[in-house]
């Protein structure tokens, strides 16, 4: 998913509005899969790690897989917080279940999650607005008060970016 090639494809079919909605679900779905494999490969590290802790020490464990997730996401995730915005109900869909497994898995501060998922609280379709709402809830549970900040400060942010286009 780093690579060049496959890189550019994935982001030109997110980003491309002529995109096949087959094809951008099945980009969305390749990461999703990604991500699924990941968490169970570290649950099943962690539960050798717990069977060898006595015997192994946290800093000889090197674990090279455990940022590549986040690498690889950290590359695609503008364009999977865009696809919340796709007209097809089956690729936002998709992008919802990846946000989910992302911060699940902490791969990304919630932060620059939080607006998207509140704005598919109004999302036509019912289902992807109790999957948002739901998400949203185990973020203020996780960090108490941090839904209300944000919203605050999206507000705050929207209505500094209003006044300064108004007067120009």
């Amino acid at each position: 998913m780093l690579g060049q090639d496959l890189r550019e494809l994935y982001i030109d079919l997110l980003t491309r509005k002529e995109a096949p909605v087959k094809m951008c679900c099945q980009v969305l779905c390749n990461m999703l899969m990604y991500l699924m494999e990941e968490e169970a490969r570290m649950i099943k590290a962690d539960q050798e790690w717990k069977k060898l802790q006595n015997k192994e020490d946290l800093k000889e464990m090197g674990d090279i897989q455990s940022g590549m997730a986040s690498t690889i996401i950290q590359v695609y995730i503008k364009q999977i917080l865009e696809s919340f915005f796709h007209h097809h109900s089956q690729v936002r869909m998709i992008a919802l279940g990846v946000i989910t497994l992302i911060l699940r898995q902490g791969l990304m501060h919630p932060v620059q999650i939080v607006p998207y998922l509140i704005s598919k609280g109004t999302d036509s379709d019912s289902t992807i607005r109790a999957k948002a709402d739901q998400q949203v809830q185990e973020l203020d549970k996780k960090y108490p008060g941090f839904i209300q900040v944000t919203t605050i400060n999206t507000r705050q942010t929207s209505r500094v970016t209003k006044i300064g286009t108004d007067r120009w």
